[in-house]
């Protein structure tokens, strides 16, 4: 997913969640809680970064955490459809298996 280094700092501004990793250009960045920035290998800042103001319509991409595929038990849906629920699980593990291949 792709998204404006204005928007980044709109969210910040608004106290939203940051996304943990993001790629600006050829760089991986690190939310640093700390110091409310993102944050590369080398130490350096992409919101200290006073040359920003010339890339705030750059696209930075965002790179997601692996999210573990919860396993579906019967119980957990008891008054609902459970079959919707598998349909749902399975939907879930076709997209992973997409994503993978992409990535390849």
């Amino acid at each position: 997913m792709k998204i404006k280094i204005i928007d980044l700092l709109n969210m910040r501004a608004r106290n939203e969640e940051m996304p943990k990793k993001i790629k600006h250009q050829y760089y991986d960045y690190s939310w640093n809680d700390f110091a409310e920035d993102y944050q590369k290998g080398d130490g350096e800042m992409l919101f200290g970064n006073m040359k920003l103001v010339y890339h705030l319509n750059d696209e930075v991409e965002i790179i997601e955490e692996d999210k573990k595929i919860e396993k579906i038990s019967y119980d957990d849906h008891i008054g609902i459809d459970l079959s919707e629920a598998v349909c749902n699980k399975l939907n879930e593990v076709i997209d992973a298996v997409n994503k993978l291949k992409v990535d390849d």
